[in-house]
């Protein structure tokens, strides 16, 4: 008995039927997005659950089966690092202080 060929003959099936699987889900997730007739609104943990599978799956393999989020915005949710929120540059997080900052006290002197 060839233990070799038989171990390819088993992976192989196995891989078909994932293939096969990963298909028809690829397939349902286009079909139910269609239906929507509202931007689907994810929480931060369903966020955080897709960033890390994508980052594990890669932009090619995203750019396939991603349908509910673009490749690069599920990316961009990615950490980098911190084990709670996503990378956020230092640059934009001090623009969006000095637009805020002041309307929040001229809202708020009266």
């Amino acid at each position: 008995m060839d233990w070799a060929r038989i171990l390819a003959y088993i992976t192989g099936t196995v891989d078909q039927k994932l293939l096969l699987r990963n298909e028809y889900l690829a397939a349902e997730n286009r079909i139910l997005k269609a239906q929507l007739k509202t931007p689907l609104r994810l929480t931060d943990a369903e966020r955080m659950t897709l960033a890390e599978i994508a980052h594990r799956l890669g932009r090619k393999a995203l750019e396939d089966v991603a349908n509910v989020v673009k490749p690069d915005t599920l990316l961009g949710w990615y950490p980098c690092g911190q084990k709670t929120h996503p990378c956020l540059d230092i640059n934009i997080l001090a623009s969006m202080v000095c637009v805020t900052m002041p309307l929040y006290f001229a809202s708020n002197e009266a």
